[in-house]
């Protein structure tokens, strides 16, 4: 007993003091906020009040000329400000490895308004059978339409393929939207919705009703729809499965209509919003598409850069927006930095000079965009144009290592005046 007990004191002493040595050698030597967005207050003339919104931007907005629009998801209602993290690390994340084009993610607090709705008893033990409206639908249409549009696309480069990411109760503006036709966005994402699709916006009439009327009418272009449920919300209450079982039977005999169902199992109300998006991204964005090795692009027959760019303008054409090859990505040969240096290697010099040049118009606030852009000069024999060049990026770096490096390349192509 006592040996056991002299080695407990004896632990106990080695733990202190290596807990005290611990807490005496780690120390903070910088401490500063991780950025992924910001958060602002728009005030609206329409609305007559503050709309509170959280915006992200792509990874390289900041670097990117005025060439680069974007897309722009938005999560409404209280369910956008809970879950804008969670979308837009997807989003990001994809986005970062051109899974899908760089977007904006933007929620909007209060941003999902409602007109009259009978609830058919799908919610509860209600003291009536309607909900009042709140939030004066109509004026928040024209708010978006007339004042958030336009400011995101002034502010940020916004352009006009907008999706919605609808969840729960945040479904009654996207539905009351769709269902009048008052084209806002081209995608609409409603989430564990399978009971607000039971209800309308007349006495035994459903959303379901709405849309099935609403988009059987012949249109141009009809919108992307996706219903994403958890089998755990058909489990609850068997109206809820009759009420996507409907929404199957009169979406699906709509010919054309782009229009996807998908029950999750294993899975509860909010819980499928990761599997969801990651379905929609890969439904709306298919890998097939996108993806691009550029390697193998500049390697078909013809002139890299047009390769690059007969590429990226189909793809542009199928969606309808400016889609452009990436001038920078993290860790990857997929970018025209890298290929700028893949056709020095492969003497291919005049054309590295091309796609340099294209990456310091995409990027021309990146100092490595003219670096790269000297190094092609460089090795096409130039070297007046090379050392104009690095001198360009040697103003725009900001970090000491980085210009040391600049000037040591600019002095090792500067010829020696003996």
């Amino acid at each position: 007993m006592s040996v056991l007990k002299s080695i407990k004191s004896f632990s106990l002493f080695i733990f202190l003091s290596v807990s005290m040595l611990c807490e005496a050698a780690v120390t903070v030597s910088d401490q500063s906020p991780i950025v992924i967005g910001e958060e602002l207050l728009l005030k609206s003339e329409i609305l007559n009040k503050e709309i509170p919104l959280k915006i992200s931007l792509p990874s390289n907005f900041a670097l990117s000329s005025e060439h680069h629009t974007y897309p722009v998801i938005f999560i409404v209602g209280k369910h956008g400000h809970q879950y804008f993290h969670t979308v837009n690390g997807i989003v990001k994340h994809l986005a970062d490895v051109e899974r899908m084009p760089e977007t904006i993610v933007v929620s909007i607090d209060g941003g999902s308004p409602s007109p009259d709705i009978y609830h058919n008893n799908m919610f509860g033990n209600q003291p009536s059978n309607k909900w009042p409206s709140w939030g004066e639908p109509d004026m928040y249409h024209q708010f978006y339409q007339d004042e958030l549009f336009p400011f995101l696309e002034q502010q940020y480069r916004a352009n006009n393929k907008r999706s919605v990411v609808a969840i729960s109760t945040s479904s009654f503006f996207p539905l009351n939207n769709l269902i009048h036709d008052k084209h806002l966005f081209d995608t609409y994402i409603f989430l564990a919705a399978a009971d607000i699709i039971g209800m309308g916006h007349t006495p035994n009439k459903t959303m379901v009703d709405g849309l099935a009327i609403r988009l059987s009418k012949s249109s141009k272009v009809n919108p992307l729809i996706f219903f994403m449920v958890a089998d755990d919300d058909l489990k609850k209450q068997k109206k809820y499965q009759t009420n996507v079982d409907k929404l199957k039977s009169k979406l699906s005999q709509i010919e054309g209509l782009p229009f996807t169902l998908r029950i999750y199992d294993n899975e509860g109300h909010y819980d499928t919003l990761i599997k969801a998006m990651l379905d929609v991204i890969e439904i709306k964005y298919p890998k097939s598409l996108w993806s691009a090795k550029y390697r193998d692009i500049v390697a078909k027959p013809g002139n890299a850069l047009k390769n690059l760019d007969k590429y990226f303008d189909q793809l542009s054409q199928h969606y309808g927006f400016a889609i452009l090859p990436r001038a920078t990505r993290w860790n990857s040969v997929n970018r025209l930095g890298f290929i700028s240096t893949y056709l020095i290697r492969q003497n291919r010099a005049a054309e590295a000079i091309e796609v340099a040049q294209r990456y310091t118009k995409y990027q021309p606030k990146s100092w490595q965009a003219y670096e790269s852009l000297a190094k092609a000069y460089e090795a096409n024999n130039n070297r007046e144009h090379a050392i104009e060049n690095a001198n360009v990026a040697l103003k725009l770096a900001k970090y000491e290592y980085d210009k040391k490096r600049l000037n040591q390349y600019i002095q090792s192509i500067t010829p020696t005046i003996k």
